[in-house]
């Protein structure tokens, strides 16, 4: 702490907000300083380049993901269904609220995370959680039954696309009036995931919970318009 008050916290703050404005383009700890209203050198105290600033944003973004993320043994095998649609709900949201740290965090502007032992910490703890998730959904049943590692990249791409589109759609509809969209297929496709990620998540799912009572529990749930129908299509192909 100094005069200022928690100079490091400001400074992440602060990149947050010059990244939000211009990319990583022209960050600096000396810019950063200026902002700060600290002298120029101060920031060394804390932070030995711009991209051991930029890791300790990413750091705590998976420390805050992996805090989310994280769910009680018992709730795992009680209601497994229900925390895996949670979990990606949870990743997706993250990903809609802090888009600067969930491009750190998943992107490539960092680079090799084993030249950041605390990122690389956090980064392990937070897929933990995953995994943890994945593997008592695979051993109650419900979810497929595969490798837990081939599954959760599965998981991840699929709830990586869904954040993707949906950090894209939010930008084209910020940009102008939905004039600018309406009748191109593609963009349409695009704000159907802005309007209801939930609905489109839980719609990906259903490739990969395959207990279809607790499919159909969690559609009720959610709301789903066809709540049982997959489960129903599923029963029908297996019979002779």
């Amino acid at each position: 702490t100094y005069h200022h008050g928690d100079l490091r916290k400001t400074l992440l703050d602060a990149a947050v907000k010059h990244i939000e404005r211009e990319g990583t383009e022209g960050l600096s700890l000396r810019a950063l300083a200026r902002e700060a209203g600290v002298s120029p050198t101060a920031p060394y105290r804390h932070f030995d380049s711009r991209q051991a600033l930029l890791a300790a944003l990413a750091t705590e973004g998976f420390e805050e993901l992996g805090g989310r993320l994280a769910a009680e043994p018992e709730r795992l095998t009680r209601e497994p269904a229900v925390v895996f649609f949670e979990a990606g709900m949870t990743y997706v949201t993250y990903a809609r609220e802090h888009g600067v740290k969930y491009h750190l965090m998943f992107g490539d502007t960092i680079g090799d995370f084993t030249d950041h032992a605390e990122l690389l910490e956090a980064a392990q703890a937070c897929y933990a959680h995953f995994e943890a998730m994945l593997q008592a959904g695979i051993d109650t049943g419900v979810l497929l039954q595969i490798p837990v590692r081939e599954l959760g990249a599965a998981v991840w791409s699929m709830v990586h696309g869904v954040a993707g589109m949906l950090i894209a759609g939010d930008r084209k509809r910020a940009a102008g009036p939905e004039e600018g969209w309406r009748g191109i297929p593609a963009m349409e496709a695009q704000q159907e995931v802005v309007e209801a990620p939930g609905r489109v998540l839980l719609r990906l799912s259903r490739g990969v919970i395959i207990d279809d009572a607790a499919l159909t529990a969690l559609e009720k749930r959610v709301g789903c318009p066809e709540a049982g129908q997959w489960a129903r299509r599923r029963q029908s192909s297996k019979r002779p």
